[in-house]
């Protein structure tokens, strides 16, 4: 956890706020910075002074007469205005207009962290839910009646049980989901969805993707699958669920999306925002081509000193708007085993942001041998870092090779290493609307634990909660695996749901 300044206006909150900072370096492993498979002129983002009018600064941008000019929206309460046109003589132009502080390229890129996922054989229906032909009864499977909970080890890693009996299982909270698609009528989570909201042009919220995994589901179902008697549950199973579109079914989205989900959900009254998301920035100068790289006329410099960090800075906006509205937001640290320590020349969004709590995975290696092996070995992807992570969650782990040993727990029978990872939703089959039970590995994975975790604390505490409460009553109760103290794998340590409820 670091404090980092804040713009002019929001400084004398900054007392307040908790900073959580992650940095990752990707390289390209999801792809360079891109444009969604359907073209769209550039965007950008004009950022306003303190006490600017937004309407004065709109119309002296529409008086501009850049071509393909599009005013997309004004948001008053962060001095943001996002517009579009391929004309890179833009943002000089429109900085010299009074009012205007700077000018950041809407960048767009592949935010879909990679995650190892593996479907399995049980499916199920709306009205159809399964029941496994083994036995529930292991040595530390969770204490409730959904048949699959045993292979919930995650459960356990973060202490759920004991929450759960000492009475929180999230009831009142709301967590908002920012991701790409969700599965809206998946049984297990569909009674908990109390709103839902789309950001990307083209597309709907319901999940059409090509790969028949949603992502976002998966994390929903981590954070507030129902406690039915049916399938897997929720670290907080009785939290409402708001889930958020940013990203297109595919993973791209623009910044855009991400600061208005922020402000969506935290307008909307979102105790927890989670993001189980990552976009990479090179700390560099650049090229955008916007996306016609055989048409040198609307190519744009992006400047590091200028667009990026400015780009940094309308984000911010957004992330402690969140926070002095009392929401917690939470984002995956990344999946490339970097030590942020060390790597300077990329940084990750929305993970480094101002008031983000960032979380880094760990998981067993052969629990499907021996289910009462550790929980809590550093996964073998995650980004590390002493001054980035904030704390550690169950997100699943694996070895290269993997272990493809065949075994059996409690009537399943898969390879080793996939009883590894976190068990639950996620996977569908559009033609015959048929739903998958699924494995995952990711800091995506480790993420929704921690905002369940939120969610917990938010449900007991009710309208005294905020991030700062959150923030303090992790830290209290998070136990210190790995080196002593904070430390580069676990940060300030491994969240503990059952002992964070307890005070």
């Amino acid at each position: 956890m670091k404090r980092n300044p804040l713009m002019r206006w929001a400084l004398p909150l900054m007392m307040l706020i908790v900073v959580a900072s992650c940095k990752k370096d990707l390289n390209v492993i999801n792809g360079s910075l891109n444009r969604s498979a359907v073209h769209q002129d550039r965007g950008f983002i004009v950022i306003a002074q303190e006490g600017a009018k937004l309407e004065t600064i709109s119309e002296g941008l529409t008086s501009l007469g850049v071509k393909k000019f599009k005013l997309k929206e004004a948001i008053k309460e962060l001095g943001l205005i996002h517009v579009q046109t391929p004309d890179p003589s833009f943002p000089e132009k429109a900085r010299k207009i009074p009012g205007v502080q700077s000018v950041a390229v809407d960048v767009v890129m592949n935010w879909r962290l990679p995650t190892k996922t593996y479907r399995s054989a049980v499916s199920y229906k709306p009205g159809e839910h399964p029941a496994p032909a083994g036995a529930m009864a292991k040595s530390n499977a969770a204490p409730v009646s959904n048949p699959y909970s045993f292979l919930q080890w995650d459960l356990n890693s973060v202490k759920a049980p004991q929450a759960w009996q000492k009475g929180y299982k999230g009831r009142g909270a709301k967590v908002a989901v920012l991701d790409g698609g969700f599965l809206l009528n998946d049984p297990e989570i569909a009674p908990n969805i109390i709103l839902t909201h789309n950001f990307i042009e083209g597309e709907e919220v319901q999940y059409h993707g090509a790969e028949g995994f949603s992502h976002g589901s998966h994390v929903a179902g981590t954070i507030a699958a129902l406690d039915d008697a049916y399938g897997v549950v929720g670290v907080a199973p009785e939290a409402k669920l708001m889930l958020i579109k940013v990203l297109d079914d595919e993973g791209s989205g623009p910044w855009s999306s991400i600061i208005d989900g922020i402000f969506y959900a935290a307008n909307h009254g979102a105790n927890v925002i989670n993001m189980s998301l990552g976009g990479e920035l090179p700390r560099r100068t650049y090229k955008d081509d916007n996306g016609t790289p055989d048409d040198p006329t609307d190519d744009y410099i992006v400047e590091y000193n200028r667009d990026v960090k400015d780009l940094v800075i309308a984000l911010n906006r957004a992330t402690v708007y969140a926070n002095l509205l009392g929401a917690t937001l939470i984002a995956a640290a990344g999946n490339d085993a970097y030590n942020y320590d060390v790597e300077k020349n990329f940084i990750t969004y929305p993970a480094a942001a101002l008031g983000v709590i960032c979380i880094s995975s760990n998981g067993p290696l052969g629990w499907g041998i021996n289910q009462d092996t550790t929980l809590y070995i550093p996964s073998i992807f995650t980004n590390s870092g002493k001054k980035f992570v904030s704390y550690g969650a169950p997100g699943g782990n694996y070895t290269d090779p993997v272990n493809t040993t065949i075994v059996n727990v409690g009537g399943i029978v898969n390879y080793e290493y996939v009883f590894d990872f976190v068990f639950n939703i996620g996977a569908w089959d559009e033609a015959t609307n048929t739903f998958y039970y699924t494995w995952a590995a990711g800091t995506s994975m480790a993420a929704p634990h921690a905002s369940a975790a939120a969610a917990l604390i938010y449900g007991k505490y009710g309208r005294l909660a905020n991030s700062l409460l959150v923030e303090l009553l992790f830290r209290k109760s998070a136990n210190d695996y790995g080196a002593p103290g904070k430390d580069r794998f676990f940060g300030n340590g491994q969240i503990n749901a059952g002992k964070a409820v307890s005070y």
